[in-house]
């Protein structure tokens, strides 16, 4: 097996609740057993705490250098201790906007926290906080974070041109706290269309949990799902993400008859690659290896072309866009003057997204 694959490969063990004490064991204390490697692909996908807490509920941590202990331990803690401020965010937030009757429901990483999906709070590394809110309530709902020392932080300008899943993102002015940016959400994608995950239909089967709003079950994990195909271009690149997938196990195994997720192609396609290493999503979706698993292994085993093949590909999915974006330009004269106004910035934003890795 090569270094990346097996690398991969030795993440999921230690991530899922199918591979025994005995196998594990066995992996962390061979020769080949490649730590630093692990720690890299570990910090690229948000895990260094999940893989802490994985290995201390298997009772395995005796087998890490201790260097290593001491670094994963120190990380997980000053996440518990992030996510502790969060939490509690999260619950003035619920408060603030249920007094003022504003209908939302916090999705993502705020609302598997909430509800209770993590043994340890720790395991979950959160960026920002994001809610939904009903459309009617959209502008009474940011006015109100305004007025409750958050501030704006202005978008790109073609927020004033195109309409964003997000309003502008509020950063708080209290650090004490609060730790967490808020993102006010009138949908979740921009252009993907799946009625399932309408406003309209995750607000109709919400469900109300200590005192906050989530989405049901089967909302969430959609959500997980799609977030890393749609919004975090998973399904453009064909590839996987560690934090989505532990998400979507631990949401499994609550959840009834998953195989009904097959009516998605693209949520399928998601099952493929993460049954690839997880015996538990494999056996449970009955996944099946095909072309396309066995270009992402490939990629895998070749990260140079892996990384050249997905600048093709953002190359190619920025294309249409920068077109739309040109022909607006040429069209429409405000567009053409606030880009003139801001071409340094966007210069260096276009620059960005073309180099990205």
């Amino acid at each position: 097996m090569n270094n990346s694959t097996s690398t991969f490969q030795h993440i999921a063990h230690i991530l899922s609740f199918k591979t025994t004490h005995k196998q594990l064991e066995l992996m962390l204390k061979a020769p080949s057993f490649n730590w630093e490697a692990i720690v890299k692909e570990a910090s690229q996908h948000y895990i260094i705490p999940t893989i802490y807490c994985r290995l201390k509920a298997k009772h395995l941590l005796h087998l890490l250098p201790e260097d290593l202990i001491s670094y994963l331990e120190y990380i997980t803690d000053e996440n518990r201790k992030r996510n502790t401020v969060i939490l509690a965010q999260t619950e003035e937030l619920s408060q603030l906007f249920q007094l003022h009757n504003i209908e939302h429901v916090f999705l993502k990483g705020a609302a598997l926290l909430a509800s209770g999906t993590y043994t340890d709070i720790s395991e979950r590394m959160i960026g920002d906080i994001d809610i939904l809110v009903k459309p009617i309530h959209l502008k009474r709902a940011y006015k109100l974070l305004l007025q409750n020392e958050y501030k704006s932080r202005a978008m790109t300008l073609g927020a004033d041109f195109f309409e964003h899943k997000h309003l502008p993102r509020l950063e708080t002015t209290v650090t004490d706290t609060r730790i967490a940016a808020v993102e006010i959400h009138r949908k979740l994608f921009v252009s993907y269309k799946n009625h399932e995950l309408e406003p309209e239909s995750i607000f109709n089967e919400q469900r109300y949990q200590e005192s906050i709003y989530l989405p049901s079950l089967k909302h969430l994990l959609m959500h997980n799902i799609l977030n890393h195909q749609i919004n975090d271009h998973g399904a453009l690149y064909n590839n996987i993400n560690f934090r989505s997938a532990y998400d979507t196990i631990l949401l499994l195994q609550n959840y009834p008859q998953p195989n009904k997720l097959y009516q998605y192609n693209i949520i399928k396609r998601y099952f493929n690659y993460i049954g690839l290493f997880f015996e538990e999503v494999g056996m449970l979706m009955d996944v099946k290896s095909n072309i396309y698993t066995h270009f992402y292994l490939f990629k895998l085993r070749h990260r140079k072309f892996q990384k050249n093949w997905n600048k093709l590909l953002r190359i190619g999915y920025y294309i249409p866009i920068l077109s739309n974006r040109f022909w607006l330009f040429l069209s429409n004269k405000s567009y053409r003057k606030a880009i003139m106004i801001d071409k340094k910035r966007v210069f260096t934003h276009l620059m960005s997204i073309l180099s990205k890795k």
